[in-house]
């Protein structure tokens, strides 16, 4: 008999078709949310922290572009060990996890006495920070009702633009104050106020099914190693290698370009970086809406062709030594287009079962953020020589590529996890021997 914890109780055994969410599905969502605000407060912070780092240790371009770059390979690690324990051990669990992990490494940066013990520290943290998605993403998938899946899966992407908008006022106001260390020391408490949080959130009951007695589950290597699960896998990788190599490639310069060439002060860049994180929020809101309206593939294509546009804008107007208004409008399009990126969650989680779906989601979206570890150091390279424009026209070419990929998934709209799970039931074995035997 399945024994429950007290927070499993509130949760139904299965998300309904339609309606509300429930307290308990909502205080899941908003604990996922949460952690997604946080992981990319921490990733666009580092994009104005590397500076004054950078001087005090006396960095070159590649050692700064290393700090990022192997930030999004301890992402990519994360993604998929703690994307296997999300389904090995809970959901929930992992969660607490990956947000202690990330929190209690926060800190420590704040007091890195070398650059090479920062890159160790931020390593670490990237790790648990990588592990939070593919579970979070699972549970609310596994949650709220199927018919607003779209919307609240991707609602949770609206957390990366809180996070970004929070890290350009964090970086371009208090960072000129206090330094880079309190900034880090700063960052963790928001992150151990999200910790207790995340014991407030019950289990998904979807994932105690496939369990021992609703404590641990087995893993199915055999389904993990077979063409069912390792196709969805690589498919998913690699929209979102197209995706974030785009984005990485244009947003991790972005506050230097604006900074060192246009020679804005710190807290007017912070305003580009700030329209930046409301572009993200809003069109991963509207993006989940239009999933669940006309479908996740046409939501996918159109968001792509938006991303794909604004980048080719902001490269014609990159090239003038003046940043007009009109540059503006050209970062809100590029970016709210590439908010695009909140329906990876929602596809991801309907092409895999419950048994196998946090490894699967995780790994594909931290694998594929986890080889943008190329774009900064490829940005490095090309950006002392050229000038941004080229990183935003090579932007624009991959968004193009993505807003095609779309098509290559299973269309999940309107779809209970029921049926996705009978995509990869075993299937039964032939009968014809029994029918004939009946016949005689």
């Amino acid at each position: 008999m399945t024994q429950t914890s007290k927070f499993d109780k509130v949760v139904d055994s299965r998300p309904p078709t339609s309606g509300r969410l429930s307290r308990p599905q909502f205080l899941a969502w908003l604990t996922a949310f949460v952690g997604w605000v946080f992981d990319y407060y921490e990733i666009a912070l580092m994009t104005f922290l590397i500076v004054p780092i950078a001087v005090e240790f006396s960095l070159d371009v590649g050692q700064t572009a290393l700090l990022l770059s192997m930030q999004l390979l301890g992402i990519a690690v994360g993604g998929v060990l703690f994307g296997y324990l999300g389904d090995r051990i809970g959901r929930r669990r992992v969660l607490i996890i990956t947000i202690a992990l990330f929190g209690a490494f926060t800190l420590a940066r704040a007091f890195a006495p070398s650059y090479e013990i920062l890159l160790i520290f931020g390593v670490v943290a990237a790790i648990g920070l990588g592990g939070e998605f593919g579970v979070g993403q699972s549970l609310v998938s596994e949650v709220v009702p199927t018919d607003k899946r779209g919307r609240w899966g991707a609602a949770l992407y609206s957390g990366a633009g809180i996070g970004l908008a929070g890290a350009a006022l964090v970086g371009g106001l208090l960072l000129p104050v206090i330094g880079w260390r309190w900034v880090f020391a700063i960052s963790c408490f928001p992150v151990l106020l999200a910790l207790v949080a995340r014991f407030t959130v019950p289990e998904s009951e979807e994932w105690e099914k496939v369990t021992d007695g609703g404590v641990r589950a087995k893993t199915d290597w055999a389904l993990i190693w077979s063409a069912k699960f390792l196709k969805p896998l690589f498919l998913s990788i690699f929209a979102c290698s197209l995706s974030f190599f785009g984005f990485y490639g244009i947003a991790s310069f972005l506050p230097t370009y604006l900074i060192t060439v246009q020679g804005f002060s710190f807290s007017k860049a912070a305003w580009y970086s700030v329209i930046v994180g409301i572009a993200i929020t809003l069109g991963s809101i509207v993006s989940g809406w239009a999933a669940d309206r006309v479908g996740r593939r046409v939501a996918w294509t159109i968001w792509g062709c938006f991303a794909t546009i604004g980048c080719l804008v902001l490269g014609v107007l990159f090239q003038s030594a003046v940043i007009s208004l009109w540059s503006l409008a050209a970062v809100f399009l590029t970016y709210f287009g590439t908010s695009g990126a909140a329906l990876f969650g929602v596809v991801f989680a309907e092409q895999f079962p419950t048994r196998v779906r946090s490894l699967g989601v995780g790994a594909a979206l931290q694998i594929g953020r986890g080889l943008s570890f190329f774009p900064p150091l490829i940005a490095a390279a090309v950006y002392p020589v050229y000038g941004y424009s080229p990183l935003a026209f090579g932007a624009a070419i991959l968004f193009a590529l993505l807003a095609i990929m779309g098509w290559v998934f299973k269309e999940g709209k309107g779809r209970p996890l029921e049926e996705i799970e009978a995509d990869f039931a075993p299937a039964s074995k032939p009968q014809t021997a029994n029918l004939a035997r009946g016949v005689e």
